[in-house]
């Protein structure tokens, strides 16, 4: 199924101001969006276990920590 570029472009959505809205439009707009983010998690495919690794053992990881002593 081809797509042509008119249909893969985002379309802009037009927001309404927030102090516009009552607390509970603001409240169901929260509650939608919740709710989509878990309907997408909970609906995404699981991700393959990579093969590649780092290469790095435990005692050399990439991230520090405040703990590390250096010796000049």
């Amino acid at each position: 199924m081809a797509v042509s570029f008119r249909e893969a472009v985002m379309k802009s959505i037009e927001l309404p101001c927030p102090s516009r809205l009552s607390a509970g439009e603001r409240a169901a707009e929260i509650t939608t969006i919740l709710a989509s983010a878990i309907v997408r998690t909970l609906t995404a495919p699981i991700a393959a276990e990579s093969v590649v690794e780092l290469g790095f053992v435990p005692d050399q990881r990439v991230h520090t920590t405040p703990y590390q002593r250096e010796t000049l």
